[in-house]
């Protein structure tokens, strides 16, 4: 097959901070998140997507097929129909059947744009959803290239779902009859779904769908539209005379809405559509009148180009690798606070049925939101934190708008997480007050942050195994080892070294939270599972990653599979317990053994038959998920830990390989498939048939990790509680680079130069031209900015 150039299906659009599509037929939908925090879109760069009110699980309001040909449908799609000759044709491309002749669409921070042309009309069509109201608004500008004028038919179309998708998919045959659609005097259509014994029926909106257009007819009956044995790719309304004046009263509920548009040679036409949701007619009403003053959807952009502007300001890098300057810039801090809202929740690849917010994805997720907006990031805290129970473990997921009861299995792992995300807020703000402040427990009380974060640890403290390790419990990070420890005896080397590096946070914690007493004894644990970790968990030349319940370890050479663990090497170096000898050395067996062009895998081998052929550890396939994939989530770790142990060029390397476009690049636009903009959890592993293969895009704890070993670790540009720490670990082959970085009300403005062609070491550092003893920079309240020259 002749290679494809990626060039000829997208490109970056830095300056715009966006990217341009070429080709509407991807391998895969290209996705984009449309939101403002309460009501979402994820929308497909050829316009197939879905819209949701607070939760996917309860109040989806639009459907898309998940897994079924055609692929990407349904979504918010306008046809646009020459009225002489009946051609119709949509400015997304998809679904007509009849396409544009030149076609491009964009996606953008917040936003996703289309622009195209067909027999003379021009169309461009964006969607966005503003800050101040709860809707998609559609922006069309239609314009007449022509030298006669056109009579044009223009529909908009959106299919209701039955906004309880899992209920839908199990019950839709009586829900059907529950649910409604009207048209309202004012010219809009408005949807209900009042089905008995729902979840939360007070707090169920009304959805709206309107224009600030006149309308020549409207649909709400997605059988009066389409039709039978048809699709959104040839509606009968469109082919058969136009919209039927349809509501419903049960059955299947949709939102079509026509106008008739006439446009002279050279006249352009711009009109606004709006699907929202309000919780009563009367709010309907307000926000139909809001939406239509003149200038709302100018202003609603406006006010999202605001925000974004004001959340990326707070760190700007140029850099010589321009990949890594753009996905630092734009696209990682972009993804990683849309983790940062939806969790693991829904996504192409994830349907948004069960997941709910994960406490162990959040309190990691939180990490990349610190340095942009620290409040935001401490609201999410204190809502993981209120899934925790008195004796310190947590809630596995939970599902904070939809008031169903959580996910209770207790993993080793789950409660030690959020103190790496407190610790990183004192960092960030230097004020310790947080700390202070009141949180209930999820089985009753209350208790400070900083007591819900002593907690866990001793929960942890009481579940050690027969070796002095923590016990596994349901699991650790990887979930698939539940079956390590089915009789309760399984320890987890991995998750002593997670507790290391939480005790070390403790430490300084404790001090700022005035409990200088508590410090003795999370350094005497910490000294306790350091030795532990070096004596028991080294297996000559890694570290071994468990212990069974029949006392085997997990990790070991004496295996024929799945030898060696990627967490248990990474996590030995950040939480400071490998000997030095033992860190440099399972380092290099993390290079020699699991690194590949694609990644890092995360074991080696991958395993078929271990421990018993009849019970093999995994039902994975080999280099696949988490049996010897390219785990990107646990890459992130390597690239920090290699930083740690000073080697600049190998970081680097282990960080530019799974750059997304970079990654596409090496494997192959149509091997690849997901987005070059955003990261991937994890790539099929050479022992695959389709090694490189990105899976699960966009919602993954890689967006929020890579932030941190890339700012922070190579970059070295990190807040310490003394102040701002600037110990760069870069490639040696770097002359310098520039970041501009927000912190505690200053910016400071740092130029790194490397005349010495060094991958580390910091010789002299200016502030303002006076010198600065040492690598931290002090906070400078009352500033504006400061000048920083670092040279190493």
């Amino acid at each position: 097959m002749k290679p494809i150039d990626p060039q000829s299906y997208y490109s970056f659009r830095d300056a715009e901070k966006e990217i341009e599509f070429h080709r509407h037929d991807m391998p895969t939908p290209w996705m984009n998140y449309l939101s403002n925090g309460t009501f979402h879109t994820m929308l497909s760069h050829a316009g197939g997507g879905v819209a949701f009110y607070k939760s996917p699980q309860i109040w989806r309001i639009t459907r898309y097929r998940f897994f079924h040909l055609p692929m990407d449908r349904s979504g918010p799609y306008i046809y646009v129909q020459d009225a002489d000759s009946g051609t119709y044709w949509c400015p997304t491309n998809e679904p007509a059947a009849a396409k544009p002749d030149t076609w491009k669409s964009t996606h953008g921070l917040g936003y996703t744009r289309f622009e195209a042309r067909r027999d003379g009309i021009a169309a461009q069509t964006l969607y966005f959803v503003g800050p101040y109201e709860n809707s998609l608004i559609w922006k069309l500008t239609l314009s007449n290239e022509t030298s006669v004028a056109k009579e044009l038919n223009v529909y908009a179309y959106v299919e209701f779902g039955m906004m309880e998708f899992m209920r839908e998919l199990q019950w839709q045959c009586y829900n059907k009859h529950q649910v409604s659609v009207q048209y309202r005097p004012s010219e809009a259509l408005v949807y209900r779904y009042g089905v008995e014994n729902q979840p939360k029926p007070e707090e169920t909106p009304l959805v709206y769908f309107a224009s600030d257009a006149p309308l020549s007819g409207y649909d709400g009956d997605r059988e009066e539209f389409i039709g039978s044995y048809r699709s959104e790719a040839n509606p009968a309304a469109i082919e058969e005379g136009g919209c039927r004046g349809s509501t419903l009263m049960g059955g299947d509920p949709c939102g079509a809405l026509q106008f008739k548009v006439t446009l002279q040679p050279g006249e352009s036409r711009t009109l606004h559509l709006f699907l929202g949701t309000a919780q009563d007619e009367a709010e309907v009403e307000q926000a139909l009148v809001h939406s239509r003053e003149p200038g709302f959807a100018e202003r609603s952009f406006q006010g999202l180009h605001s925000y974004w502007d004001g959340y990326l300001g707070a760190w700007e890098c140029r850099l010589p690798d321009p990949d890594a300057e753009r996905m630092l810039n734009i696209w990682n801090p972009y993804q990683a606070h849309r983790n940062f809202l939806f969790s693991r929740n829904i996504s192409f690849y994830a349907t948004g049925t069960f997941r709910g917010v994960g406490y162990r994805d959040t309190s990691q997720d939180i990490l990349a939101v610190v340095p942009f907006d620290p409040e935001q990031a401490l609201g999410k805290l204190r809502l993981l934190l209120g899934q925790q129970y008195r004796d310190g473990h947590a809630n596995h997921y939970f599902f904070p708008h939809e008031g169903w009861e959580p996910v209770t299995s207790i993993h080793s792992d789950d409660h030690l997480w959020p103190t790496l995300a407190a610790w990183d807020l004192l960092a960030e703000t230097g004020d310790a007050a947080f700390l202070l402040a009141e949180v209930p427990y999820y089985d009753g009380g209350q208790g400070t942050v900083y007591e819900h974060l002593k907690a866990a640890i001793d929960f942890t403290a009481s579940k050690l195994g027969p070796n002095g390790f923590p016990l596994m419990l349901r699991s650790d990070w990887n979930d698939q080892l539940f079956r390590v420890c089915r009789e309760g005896r399984g320890e987890s080397i991995w998750t002593a070294m997670q507790l290391g590096l939480v005790l070390l946070r403790m430490v300084d914690l404790a001090v700022a939270a005035g409990r200088p007493e508590d410090v003795a004894k999370y350094e005497t644990m910490y000294e306790q599972q350091r030795e532990l970790v070096n004596r028991i968990g080294w297996d000559g030349r890694w570290f071994r990653r468990a212990i069974m319940d029949d006392g085997r370890f997990l990790g070991s050479d004496e295996h024929e599979e799945a030898k060696i663990w990627l967490n248990a090497q990474t996590w030995a170096v950040l939480s400071g317990m490998a000997d030095p000898e033992k860190g440099r050395q399972a380092m290099d067996s993390v290079r020699e053994m699991l690194d590949t062009e694609l990644g890092i895998k995360k074991i080696h081998p991958s395993i078929s038959t271990f421990p018993d052929p009849a019970d093999p550890l995994t039902n994975y396939n080999k280099g696949t998920g988490e049996n010897g994939a390219v785990f990107c989530h646990a890459n992130t770790w390597a690239i920090m830990a290699e930083c740690l142990l000073g080697r600049g060029d190998v970081a680097y390397k282990y960080y530019r390989q799974l750059l997304p476009n970079v990654a596409m690049d090496q494997a192959g636009l149509w091997r690849y498939k997901a987005e070059p903009y955003v990261y991937a959890s994890n790539l099929f592993g050479p022992e695959s048939d389709k090694f490189g293969l990105a899976n699960v895009s966009w919602l993954t704890g890689t967006a929020a990790w890579m932030y941190v070993a890339a700012t922070q670790y190579i970059l070295g540009i990190k807040p310490v509680l003394q102040g701002l720490s600037v110990n760069p670990c870069i490639p040696a082959d770097w002359e310098g680079f520039t970041v501009k970085r927000r912190f505690r009300g200053c910016d400071y403005e740092i130029t790194v130069r490397n005349e010495s062609r060094v991958s580390q070491g910091v010789k002299h550092i200016t502030v303002d031209g006076q010198p600065l003893e040492g690598h931290v920079l002090p906070a400078y309240p009352g500033r504006s900015s400061v000048r920083v020259d670092v040279i190493m």
